[in-house]
């Protein structure tokens, strides 16, 4: 009876194992945190800041590609959407307010 025992809390520490590595047990998401919104005629996306992210790279993943609009005009309207915060100063884990433009 003790090895069949065994046998069952093997095989049920196998299959936990198993999933845990193929499909894992917490929900990923590559964008967490992200909502569309406008103010005005500007529109925008809620983003958390990861590590690595800058101002530029987060706009041109948004856009999927170069941008449409010049990198101060970029500039310019992430610091009207964001008050207070410039752009060369993100932090990690913070939430802000990025530009997304028509192409």
């Amino acid at each position: 009876m003790k090895k069949w025992l065994l046998v069952c809390v093997a095989i049920l520490v196998g299959c936990i194992a198993y999933r845990d590595l193929t499909t894992g047990t917490l929900p990923t998401s590559s964008n967490p945190l992200i909502v569309d919104e406008t103010i005005g005629s500007l529109a925008y996306k809620t983003i958390k800041i990861k590590a690595g992210d800058t101002l530029l790279s987060i706009a041109e993943r948004e856009q999927q590609g170069p941008l449409p609009v010049s990198i101060d005009t970029l500039i310019r309207d992430f610091e009207k959407l964001n008050p207070g915060t410039k752009a060369n100063a993100l932090q990690i884990g913070k939430v802000y307010k990025i530009p997304v433009y028509k192409k």
